[in-house]
């Protein structure tokens, strides 16, 4: 079938995260035989330039569709109608471009609600079933704001089939929102695999993440300071850029961990998999995650991890394969360090590893997607 994903951004060298996992999913799709094509409106405010106009690639037999005209906070100045009205027909202007060679789309593809938004505008140019998935993090803000309130209002109930990936989160919008979403968790990339490498000598923790408040490096890193593990015999690598990190190395300083903890900054998935198989235990200490990917990829390379109870977490950490703690509990938290710093020979990489190929590998969901896209086609 012909797919076109709606995506909020195309990775490139410059942006490697920017709409990466709405592109795992698009070349998972490829990989089925599917013809799948992945389309965005920049619309981001960037201290960088970004050609003007419509800019078309392949990555892996996707084919691109990017354009950039103005940012929306730019937009915004002339009013909330006028700007989503500039915006809806940079939309339309970018469907007529891909339609030109591809006249029949079998199944629109929509990531998260503000592109589903838009999307769901277009559905008479488009003439496709409309599936969207939500993965927003602004759904679970309490209270959901009046903007996301008012997005949702419109979109869901006009959609063939809303997609979440966690089970709070389907419960979360079945409670606001009177839909009735299916389930379908996130993937983990082809690049993530156990390998079985030579281990760091030191035992060593990872964390994968944004350096944001709602990540929570600050707990862990005070977590670690309070634990009893010998400071001699442990570091912390946290992977990801942000505006915390003058914060978090202001902290790290302060407690005489510059030796211990390393922020490393942005890497690439080969990278970031090569530290995953070279360490001990993953820690995701965050305040708030629908399905954390970064959980699934550090699963997928044997590691066990202690994570935070919220989001999904519960959907794929269990006792053989990690150790959960309540949100904020920094005494929690150090426990759990503990635990696995003092009985990680208990847990069985390669189990992990396969258990979390067989749930959450690209194929099985690719899978999924490709028979809910043939119901919606069957069905309209």
């Amino acid at each position: 079938m012909n797919i076109l994903v709606f995506s909020r951004g195309i990775p490139s060298a410059r942006d490697a995260q920017y709409g990466g996992f709405e592109m795992d999913q698009a070349k998972a799709l490829a990989q089925m035989g599917h013809r799948v094509i992945m389309a965005s409106v920049d619309t981001r405010f960037r201290f960088f330039w970004r050609k003007p106009g419509i800019t078309i690639g392949e990555q892996d037999k996707v084919q691109t569709y990017y354009m950039f005209y103005c940012p929306s906070a730019i937009l915004q100045l002339l009013g909330r109608r006028i700007c989503e009205r500039i915006v809806r027909w940079q939309w339309r202007k970018l469907i007529a471009h891909i339609q030109l060679t591809t006249p029949q789309i079998d199944i629109v593809y929509a990531h998260y609600l503000f592109i589903a938004y838009y999307a769901v505008q277009c559905a008479n140019q488009l003439q496709a079933p409309i599936i969207a998935i939500e993965h927003w993090s602004a759904l679970n803000r309490e209270p959901i704001s009046a903007n996301v309130q008012r997005m949702a209002q419109y979109t869901y109930p006009k959609v063939s089939q809303l997609l979440v990936v966690s089970e709070p989160l389907k419960t979360r919008i079945q409670q606001k929102f009177k839909v009735n979403p299916i389930v379908v968790h996130n993937m983990v990339g082809k690049e993530f695999t156990y390998t079985a490498s030579k281990q760091n000598p030191l035992f060593t923790f990872v964390c994968v993440g944004s350096l944001l408040p709602i990540k929570n490096h600050t707990l862990l890193i005070s977590a670690l300071a309070k634990s009893s593990i010998p400071k001699n015999q442990w570091q912390l690598i946290i992977v990801g850029e942000g505006k915390k990190r003058l914060a978090l190395q202001t902290q790290i300083n302060q407690l005489g961990l510059t030796e211990n903890i390393h922020l490393v900054g942005l890497k690439n998935k080969e990278t970031i998999a090569q530290m995953l198989n070279t360490g001990h235990v993953f820690v995701l200490p965050s305040i708030s995650e629908n399905f954390s990917v970064a959980v699934l990829e550090a699963l997928a390379c044997g590691l066990p991890v202690v994570a935070s109870i919220c989001g999904g977490i519960r959907e794929c950490i269990d006792e053989k394969n990690g150790i959960l703690f309540e949100v904020n509990d920094v005494d929690g938290l150090a426990k759990a360090l503990e635990h696995m710093f003092y009985h990680y020979q208990n847990y069985d990489r390669q189990a992990i590893a396969d258990d979390c190929q067989a749930r959450f590998s690209s194929e099985v969901i690719a899978k999924q997607l490709t028979a809910i896209f043939e119901k919606a086609i069957h069905k309209d």
